[in-house]
This record gives structure tokens, sequence and C-alpha cells, in this order.
């Protein structure tokens, strides 16, 4: 009951940034833009999906999903792929491990840090992965 009674409110492990551009998508049903989003846009996604995925907003899920798909990279792909098993995200890992599955771009994440932390951190994608080459 401290709470009602008190000028503020503590959240825990949510970023203000992620926090407020939760509260945009809530009151406007948009993402921020990438200019709002400061440095690193994609980071603030990654918080920001798992944020939607903590309170149950699913098209802020979907819309976050969405973005870090139209990012991806090499040098993203780990990261992305771990955020979208973490996270309950189908659609986001799909497309990651089609990401993947391309030649040209197998031979340069297989050879990158955060692969093999990929790999060691999530041993059931690295399955998957391999299935999704050998198909």
């Amino acid at each position: 009951m401290a709470d009602a009674t008190s000028p503020s409110i503590t959240l825990q492990d949510i970023e203000p940034m992620t926090f407020k551009a939760m509260l945009v998508f809530m009151y406007t049903d948009e993402l921020p833009g990438d200019q709002e989003l400061g440095d690193s846009p994609t980071e603030i996604m990654k918080h920001l999906l798992a944020a939607a995925d903590r309170y149950a907003l699913d098209r802020l899920k979907l819309m976050c999903a969405r973005k870090l798909w139209d990012n991806i990279s090499v040098g993203t792909f780990a990261s992305t792929l771990a955020c979208a098993e973490t996270y309950n995200c189908p659609e986001l890992k799909s497309k990651c491990i089609d990401f993947f599955a391309v030649e040209k771009n197998l031979k340069k994440i297989i050879f990158t840090e955060g692969f093999m932390w990929l790999v060691q951190k999530f041993p059931s994608l690295a399955a998957k992965l391999k299935e999704r080459i050998e198909a």
C-alpha cells in the first residue's frame, strides 16, 4: 500500500529509454523513430521486445521483431536469434534461421564471437541451425 501514496514508482529490470519507448507505443500505437532511440536503436529494440514479452504487449512484440529483422546483419545475427529464442518470438527466430542458411551469411557468421557465444548458451539453437543447413 505504500506505493499508492508514494509520489514515484520504481520499476525493476527496465531501462528508462525502453520504458519511454513502451509508453510512446501504448499511447500512439507506433514505435519511436530511430533518432528518438539514441545511439543504438537495435539494442533498444531488443530491450523493448523483452518488455513487450514481459507485459504481454503482443503488437509491440511483433513490431519490434519486424524492426530487428529489418536490421539483421552478420554482426547482429547471434544476439537477435538469442533474443527471439529467449522472448518466444517464433517469426523472428524463423527468419534468423533462414538468414543463417544463406551460404554467404553462414560462412561469415560462423567465425564471429557472437556465434560461438550462441552455440555455448543455446545448444538447442545450434542443433536447429545444423538441421536447417542439412535440409
